[in-house]
């Protein structure tokens, strides 16, 4: 059996969440999003995995990832069933930016080959980004790995060893797009467009969107910055009850 799932905290917008799922069914594809609060990706996708069954194929997609035509799914669930890794490339800059890796915002896996790497974890450490332990051992064990490589991004802003940039609103060869950091970016409206132009069937207006998205450049770090404050603001709150003070409502 073949399945698609995704994970995503409660401050995930709702929106993005519809989107994902909006673009999957109109490609008549059915996705599990599964909200798990609290819960670590790797630990998420270590018990997931472990769920199926024997048979059964997974395609792991980030919750602001979705596919832009059928046919790149189909190819992903050919290719794991053939005993491949299937998925978008990906290098974690804080780790090693040379070090590419088959990540998990659009991955494609079979039960039967993570049983032969041995079950490797997904979990991230020191030296492993979500699933990059699971990369390394599938090349030391001959599973081939097919990267899919990005073609084209809206915001540029890591690089991907010598091949490539990639940032917010990458499109990777094939037809996936991901957005990328969806929970702290003032570039969400990326991802409603580039799904509202899937859903139309009409053409993504790349140019356009690179328009929209350079007045806000700069708002970045104001956006991050407010972002963290509202995060904040239930601690706040719990502070001051400590102290015996009284909330203000709103």
């Amino acid at each position: 059996m073949d399945h698609i799932v995704s994970m995503y905290w409660d401050n995930v917008d709702h929106r993005v969440v519809s989107a994902q799922r909006r673009v999957l069914e109109h490609f008549d594809l059915q996705i599990d999003q599964c909200g798990r609060t609290g819960v670590q990706p790797g630990d998420f996708l270590d018990e997931f995995m472990a769920g199926l069954g024997e048979n059964d194929v997974a395609l792991l997609m980030d919750i602001d990832c979705f596919p832009l035509n059928r046919e790149i799914v189909d190819q992903a669930f050919t290719a794991a069933r053939e005993g491949r890794l299937f998925g978008c490339a990906q290098a974690s800059n804080h780790i090693d930016p040379d070090r590419l890796f088959a990540a998990p915002m659009f991955l494609a896996i079979s039960r039967r080959t993570w049983d032969r790497l041995g079950r490797p974890s997904f979990r991230q450490d020191e030296r492993n980004d979500v699933a990059q332990r699971l990369n390394d051992q599938a090349l030391e064990a001959g599973v081939p790995v097919d990267l899919l490589y990005p073609w084209a991004c809206i915001v540029p802003k890591w690089r991907l060893g010598d091949v490539a940039l990639y940032g917010i609103g990458t499109f990777y060869r094939g037809g996936v797009f991901h957005l990328f950091e969806s929970r702290r970016t003032p570039y969400t409206f990326i991802l409603h467009e580039v799904a509202d132009a899937v859903l139309n069937d009409r053409e993504i207006d790349h140019l356009a969107l690179i328009r929209k998205a350079l007045p806000l450049y700069n708002l970045e770090r104001w956006a991050r910055r407010w972002t963290r404050w509202r995060k904040m603001i239930p601690l706040r709150r719990f502070l001051r009850r400590l102290r015996g003070g009284v909330p203000h409502s709103g």
